[in-house]
């Protein structure tokens, strides 16, 4: 079968970066690093339409997953410099632990004029600054994993060389495919444990949701799908609606209802203070590796 190409809503990018807009549209984006979450950002940036296959750029350890990004047209590079040396946004989506001899192998070619955004979780800017160079613009970026389906909630933070352009033009990367916050690169640690991390406790809720409709009678797919329809849903209703969640559960919970019924357990059980716990102990598993 042939590589599947990623396919994502289209929207309408605004480019902050006058220097990235060139004669043929495009803004060159490049990947150290071709793997899932690279693959989830390229994707989502083409049909976006913030940035074009053709105009990207990738490098990666091995040839087959080169060859998938080349079967969309992306170009592959035969080196990491290649890529910074072709691009005007270089994407560093490596192990956590290479990309300080990533960004130095880079060096000799970086400049101010290269924006390096990393999404490697625990390597802090001070250290991808000086490992780039002296002038280079770093952005730390912590996605989640629905950035394969073009729903990412994210937080990024500026280095000491970034100035408002850097920002706003991953904020526009970003918001193509889903969310983006900027906080204080002490905060991203908290990112991880709300957003980082999170992922995996909705995916245990959808899990638990779908036991509770088997052992009520319903068939397992029918349960999973009403389970995670349910989560989507809700989840659009805070988002649109801007109602903080504690009202809009309230609008749920009639008196002496099922629903109402359903919250007493859920608070018998310590639902709510686990879900803080786990997101505090994320955070703080995050800044143990983050020093180590």
């Amino acid at each position: 079968d042939p590589p599947r190409q990623p396919t994502f809503p289209r929207a309408s990018p605004r480019f902050p970066f006058d220097r990235f807009t060139h004669s043929m549209g495009g803004l060159r984006v490049g990947f150290v690093g071709a793997g899932m979450m690279a693959e989830a950002i390229a994707g989502g940036l083409d049909a976006a339409g913030v940035a074009k296959f053709a105009d990207m750029s990738a490098s990666n350890r091995t040839q087959p997953r080169l060859d998938v990004f080349a079967s969309w047209g992306v170009t592959p590079r035969a080196s990491n410099s290649e890529v910074a040396q072709n691009c005007d946004v270089i994407f560093i989506s490596v192990k956590p632990y290479t990309v300080a001899q990533v960004l130095e192998e880079m060096r000799p070619v970086l400049s101010k004029d290269t924006l390096v955004v990393s999404v490697a979780a625990g390597v802090t800017i001070a250290t991808m600054e000086a490992a780039a160079g002296p002038g280079v613009p770093v952005i730390r970026v912590m996605p989640n994993t629905p950035c394969l389906v073009g729903c990412v909630a994210a937080g990024m933070a500026a280095g000491t060389h970034c100035e408002p352009k850097h920002t706003e033009t991953v904020a526009t990367l970003f918001n193509a495919i889903g969310k983006i916050h900027e906080v204080k690169e002490s905060l991203l640690n908290a990112v991880t444990g709300v957003s980082g991390s999170g992922p995996a406790y909705i995916f245990q809720v959808i899990e638990a949701m779908s036991d509770g409709g088997v052992l009520a009678g319903l068939p397992r797919n029918i349960a999973t799908d009403l389970a995670a329809q349910t989560v989507m849903g809700a989840a659009k209703m805070v988002l649109e609606t801007g109602k903080h969640p504690g009202a809009l559960k309230d609008g749920v919970t009639s008196p002496g209802g099922t629903t109402i019924a359903a919250v007493r357990v859920l608070e018998e059980n310590g639902v709510r203070a686990a879900f803080i716990s786990a997101v505090k102990a994320a955070a703080d598993r995050g800044e143990e590796l983050s020093r180590q």
